[in-house]
């Protein structure tokens, strides 16, 4: 009479088989939750300058020229 047991003969290669795929399953997320949380940071630690924002202000017409310059004087020190 046949009866089927885990692990029995030849069975230990998809015992191993099935391990290995949940390496590489967990693994690939770890990897992708990685790179996600990296393009999280630069993008958070890219901030604007203070010569930027008055640079555009000035673009805008929002500043007058005397402004500007007197703001890139305070800024630049």
């Amino acid at each position: 009479m046949y009866y089927y047991r885990m692990m029995d003969s030849n069975d230990w290669l998809g015992g191993l088989m099935m391990m290995f795929l949940g390496l590489v399953f967990i693994v690939v997320v770890v990897a992708i939750t990685a790179r996600l949380l990296k393009n999280n940071e630069t993008s958070v630690k890219h901030t604007v300058k203070p010569l930027d924002i008055a640079k555009e202000r000035y673009a805008k017409g929002e500043l007058t020229k005397e402004d500007f310059l007197q703001l890139k004087k305070d800024i630049e020190g």
